[in-house]
């Protein structure tokens, strides 16, 4: 339902802006979004029942792909971002079911490093990455396509083989790491583990930028192996899973990105890529500081 509306109210609201004089186009777009989103709290806040229900419905899946539409002008990017609240209704779906466990040897091995949490952590802004270093309509096009095909491959993955990941029973206590990684386990459920989004999310970001520039992409990938080692040592995924993902995106890649000719890349997106990609490592920086400021400051306990 929120796919459908995400759809159907982005293109129904540029649609009806065109009436209004050009120059209040974007003004006007946004401010049927604000109101919308504002009046959707509101009421959520204020009722109970199923039409609170609908409401909640409308500000996690609707209204982030009514926003992606408005931004890219596209049904791609609302499909894209409308997809991603489904991830954590599927738990919902698979409740009852076997939950299966996948260890390998090298699975039983390991034991939960809190460490590898600030490169498991850098998937949150990784993906950032082609909308930074890909700045060709039709290349980030494709990039959308291969991240829309990793979705409903992991979604079918979720719902045809439910695994829970190993997690230790008790998360490590002390220090900021370790305080990240119950943050984590607080905020993100232990299944939909195969195959993993975090590594196939990872890696479609790296071979999107690869088309751009060679050494922003492979530098990427070896980044984005990194993250599927990680995805190990905070034990949120199986060996298994982690080759799944790189798989899947390999796939998409072959599919959607490497038929895109490198030599329409103009010179200056190529020249400046590295530069962009750096903002990534800015960014995330940003972000670890104000995880440290929640920590120092105690006003996130987990």
């Amino acid at each position: 339902m929120g796919l459908l509306a995400s759809v159907v109210a982005g293109k129904a609201l540029v649609y009806g802006v065109q009436w209004l004089p050009q120059r209040w186009h974007r003004t006007a777009e946004w401010l049927f979004v604000g109101a919308g989103a504002a009046a959707a709290i509101v009421a959520d806040l204020s009722s109970q029942g199923p039409a609170a229900r609908g409401l909640s419905v409308f500000l996690i899946a609707a209204l982030p792909g009514i926003v992606a539409f408005l931004v890219w002008r596209t049904v791609l990017a609302s499909v894209l971002v409308s997809l991603l609240p489904l991830y954590f209704g599927i738990g919902a779906l698979t409740a009852g079911r076997t939950i299966h466990m996948p260890a390998l040897a090298l699975d039983r091995a390991l034991t939960v490093q809190p460490a590898w949490m600030l490169v498991y952590g850098s998937l949150y802004v990784f993906v950032l990455l082609p909308l930074l270093v890909v700045r060709q309509d039709g290349l980030l096009h494709r990039a959308m396509k291969a991240y829309v095909m990793v979705l409903i491959v992991a979604y079918a993955g979720f719902l045809a083989y439910p695994t829970i990941a190993p997690r230790p029973a008790l998360a490590p206590a002390a220090g900021f790491l370790a305080w990240c990684l119950r943050l984590v386990y607080a905020l993100d459920s232990p299944y939909n583990c195969f195959p993993s989004l975090h590594v196939a999310h990872s890696f479609v970001s790296a071979l999107a930028c690869y088309r751009v520039h060679r050494g922003v992409g492979v530098g990427a990938a070896l980044w984005a192996a990194f993250i599927g080692v990680s995805t190990l040592y905070v034990r949120q995924h199986y060996v298994v899973d982690v080759i799944a993902g790189a798989l899947a995106a390999s796939v998409a890649y072959a599919l959607f990105l490497r038929s895109h000719p490198r030599q329409s890349i103009p010179e200056s997106d190529r020249r400046l890529a590295p530069r962009r990609a750096l903002t990534v490592a800015i960014i995330f920086g940003m972000v670890v500081a104000g995880c440290w400021v929640l920590y120092t400051t105690k006003m996130v306990v987990v």
